[in-house]
Parts: C-alpha cells; structure tokens; sequence
C-alpha cells in the first residue's frame, strides 16, 4: 500500500442559511480549481473552498491544507463525526459478492481496462491482486472514492472509512498470498467440463471453480480472447443437471462482467461504423439471431453469444445486453451521423425490433422512455433544420415533417413537431406557395385538405391535432379569399339549384379543408337554396332529382 496520497475536496455553501457541502473530491488540483471556480460563477451569492488532503499512512490520517477560497462566507470545518464506521464487506470473502464486484467496476474501471480483467478475475488471481496493490494511486483513489461516499450519509467520518476499507484490503492481499502459495494449479489440459465435474463432485464451493477459470483466462491477454474461452467453456459443460447449472452460471457470470465494459463489448461484437451499427448489433444478439444480417461481418463470438441466448442460455449476459441497448439509445451520439433520415428510419426499425423482444430484461416501458429520449433529438433546431434544407418546397417540407411523426415517441416530442408544423405553415414562403404556387386553386386546396387528413390520422395530442386543423383550414381560407372560387360558384350563371349543388359537392368531396372551408360553401349553398329563385325551383317537379342530390350532400357533410 502507498505511504502517502493526495486528493482535493471541494466544499459549497450556497448562501448564508445553507450549510458546507463536500461536492466533489478528486486527484488532480488543477481539476478541483475548475470545479470550484465553475461552483462559483453559478452560484455568485455563494462560497467555495478547495481543500488539499495528504494521507499520512504513519498517523493514519489526512491533512488537510486549504488552496482556495472565494464568498463572503468563512469556511468552518464540519463538526467531526464521532460515529463508528460500518461497512457490508466484513472478510475478503465478502469482496466476492455482486454489489462489491460492481462498486470495484466503477472506482477500479481504468486500472480494469487498462489490464484488461473483470472483478471475478481479480479476486481470483493472485498475479492480478498484486500488480494492483502496487499500483497505489489507484488503489488509494478507489478507496478514498468509497469512504467518501459513505461518509456523506452516516455520522462516521471519512478517515475512519479510509481506515475500514485499508484494513479490508489489506487482508484480501495477505489471504490471497497465503492461497496462491498453497494451492496447486489444475491442469490445463482437461477438458472444462471433466474439471467443473470433479469440482462439483468434491462438493467444493464456487471459489474453487471461479479460480479455476480465472487462471484458464490468465493467458488471454484481452477481453475479446476471453470471451470467445468463456463461451468455448460454456459449449463444454457437464453432463450432470447440477453440475451443468453449477458451471454455466460461473461463466455466465464472467462473462456478464466483461460485458460491462466498453473494451469487452467491443471485443463481442467487433468494428462498428457508428452507434447505429453497434446497436443494430447488440439487438441481432439480445434478439438471439446468429443469422442475422446485422451479425454478417461481427466476431464470431457474436454469433455464438446470439445463439445461446436463442436457447436461454447466459441469463446475466442477457441482463447487461439489455442495459448496453438501453444505454445506446440514451447516449448523445448520432445513430447514422451522415443522414438524418436514415437514422431516423433506423430508429424505427430497431424500436419495432425491441418492443418484440422485449420482457423482463427489457421492459417496454424502458424501452418507451428511450426511444422517447432520442425522438427529442431528432426534434433540435439544427436537426431539423438538416431534414428540411434540401425540401424543394414549403408543401414538401411539412411532408418530411410529418414523416418524423411516425418515427417519433412522447407526447412531448409530438407537441414540439406540431409546432415545428404550424410554424412551417405560417412562413411568408408557405403562404406564397399555397395561395399563388403551382396548379389550379382547387389543387393546392386538395393538397392542404391531405396534408389536414394526415394531421388527424397522427398520434398527436389532441389539443395539437385541433390546432393543426385549424391552421390548415385556415390557409385554406386564405386561398378561397384570394381566388374568389366561392364566390364565382355562387354567383354563375345557372340556377341556383345548380350552383348550391356544385358547392356542396365541392365541401363533400374532400377538396376543401374541414372547418371554416367547408362551412362557407355550405353556407353560400343555403343562401342560394333559401333565396326566392332557389325556393321557386325547389318547388319546380322538374328538380326534384337535384334536390335529392342536395339532401344527400348535406346528410354527408352532417355526418363528417
């Protein structure tokens, strides 16, 4: 263990009623100084105070050395706490079990990575525990990681958790030399299956097992290599029921934890061009489909792991599959960087995939939550502005906009591209297109009556499909103001019969936009048929076949 190590705490105080919080602690000074100078210009009425904490092994204890202070407040040492330390690991063994192996993954993840070995490995390889006992800035920080963490909660002071966890680690290092020098190396040369019987068979606890296939892997210098011995060893399992079950959860449980990290997800499912490709990846494998297309140019370990789990097999791997997905489709990255549109067509496709495979290890409403998170960042301004700039015009726009609807989730998500819609809609250059663009009047209210139609058939909120609605009607309007089409209807030179009957069919027959549209033209239509001239026709014998023409329009637009 190190004779001396430093690290840098970090302490707030908000404003005079708040009390002195430890934010932060962490190695490197020039890293503390930018925290508490950030800390400070976000809170301009607070006060902030760097620490520098020396570990003198001799005294067992940290001395502290103040580097920076800034605020009106003066910094006063919290009351030390006087409460006995505590923690759930009370003997090495303990160090064995999952929540202490995950808390070594997150303060130990470089010295891991760097070594290319999972917890399991560690606690079961003598050579492993000794290079990290002598690495002592990791060691050291780890432990300072945990104390702190646990000290912020309980009435026992930091140092006395430094003290506890030192004192843990050093006993795991003693008891693990005192094994390696007693314990005699299985042969390599038997079959995994042979070894894990005979283990089994003597009754022996799962230590025994674990340390026989930490020491397989220990020629394996990375995790990819590793993988590929573990589901080696996982096709060579026990004939035996007990004996099968006992072995496969170990290297189940192995290969979960290299799973864990980046190099050892890398190493199953190999290159990937972007995030779209490595999640495409990760669901052909959690899907448990070694045919397919997705897994063409992976690993073969990829394919391996895939057709277990077709057979329920790697129960644990399955779990940390699902959540490396999950991850994936919350994490900042672009799914295809170079085209939104495909990425948004991958999203998708791979959201109908997952909801099929979804179930306990990927609930659905995890999976809603996701998709939910990257919908919002198909919807950022410059996103959207990409999907729409090569649109040829304002109609075609919207068009692309609405396409985005069917690959989106959250109603949060679908308020924001309604606005996107609406304000689309009401652009100087959507107006002009609209009222004097291409194609005869009727025709371009044809294509806003569609454009209505496929706002209504959404899954927006229905505040926002009235909204829509609206604002396509009211274009609408615009285009009958400007092009008179009502107006010349009504007043032809025909009978009035005629002409009520033309503006109903014209309201009936999807042209114009539900709503005011469609109201003037019936209106106009009453006004011809309740005049004089349209009451003397409508009492003309000769008429009655318009009339019934007109009963029937006006029983359709009722009914819509």
């Amino acid at each position: 263990m190190a004779g001396t190590d430093t690290h840098h705490e970090v302490f707030l105080k908000k404003n005079k009623k708040a009390s002195w919080r430890l934010v932060e602690a962490m190695p490197a000074r020039e890293d503390a100084m930018a925290l508490g100078q950030k800390l400070k210009n976000a809170n301009p009425k607070g006060s902030v105070r760097v620490v520098r904490e020396v570990w003198k092994a001799a005294e067992s204890e940290f001395i502290g050395t103040v580097i920076f202070e800034s605020g009106p407040e003066r910094f006063v040492d919290p009351e030390e706490k006087k409460g006995e330390a505590s923690i759930p690991c009370l003997t090495p063994d303990d160090l064995c079990g999952p929540a202490a192996r995950d808390t070594m993954r997150r303060v130990l993840s470089g010295w891991f990575e760097r070594n290319q070995a999972a917890p399991l490995e560690l606690l079961h390889r003598a050579d492993l525990i000794e290079d990290l006992d002598g690495a002592d800035t990791d060691l050291q920080h780890a432990i300072q990681k945990v104390a702190i963490a646990r000290a912020q909660h309980t009435d026992a002071s930091v140092h006395a958790y430094v003290r506890l966890i030192t004192d843990l680690v050093e006993k795991g290092v003693s008891q693990a030399r005192r094994e390696a020098k007693a314990a005699k190396k299985p042969p390599k040369s038997r079959s995994f299956a042979d070894m894990a019987a005979q283990i089994h068979a003597d009754g022996a606890p799962e230590k025994r097992l674990r340390k026989a296939i930490a020491e397989r892997l220990s020629d394996a210098r990375d995790f990819g290599t590793k993988a590929k011995l573990l589901l080696d060893m996982h096709s060579d399992l026990p004939e035996d029921p007990e004996a099968k079950a006992f072995a496969a959860r170990e290297t189940d449980n192995f290969l979960a934890e290299i799973l864990t990290f980046d190099a050892g997800l890398h190493g199953i499912i190999g290159e990937q061009g972007d995030l779209g490709e490595k999640v495409s990846r990760m669901t052909a494998i959690y899907e448990g489909s070694p045919d397919s297309a997705d897994l063409q140019e992976a690993p073969e370990a990829s394919r391996q792991l895939a057709l277990n789990f077709s057979h329920q097999g790697f129960p644990t791997c399955h779990i940390e599959i699902a959540r490396r997905i999950l991850d994936a489709l919350r994490a900042p990255k672009r799914f295809r960087p170079s085209s939104v549109m495909d990425e948004i067509e991958l999203a998708r496709a791979l959201a109908q995939r997952l909801i099929v495979a979804s179930g306990p290890n990927l609930h659905p409403d995890s999976l809603v939550d996701a998709f939910t998170h990257r919908s919002a960042k198909f919807l950022a301004p410059e996103v959207v502005d990409d999907i729409l700039s090569t649109a040829n015009d304002p109609e075609e726009q919207i068009e692309r906009l609405f396409q985005i609807e069917d690959n989106i989730v959250g109603d949060q998500n679908k308020k924001k591209l309604a606005s996107y819609i609406r304000g689309r809609l009401g652009t100087p250059q959507a107006e002009s297109h609209f009222l004097r663009g291409d194609g005869q009047p009727l025709e371009r209210l044809s294509r806003l009556t569609a454009l209505q139609k496929r706002a209504g058939k959404g899954s927006f909120p229905k505040a926002d499909k009235r909204e829509l609605a609206e604002a396509f009607d009211t274009m609408g309007l615009r285009v009958l103001d400007e092009t008179k089409i009502l107006q010349r209807l009504a007043e032809a030179d025909r009978p009035p019969l005629e002409s009520a009957r033309a503006l109903l069919k014209l309201a009936a027959s999807g042209v114009l936009p539900v709503g005011r549209c469609c109201e003037d033209a019936k209106s106009r239509a009453l006004r011809l048929i309740g005049g004089e001239m349209g009451r003397r026709a409508a009492a003309q014998p000769e008429n009655r076949d318009v009339l019934t023409d007109i009963q029937g329009l006006m029983a359709q637009l009722q009914a819509a």
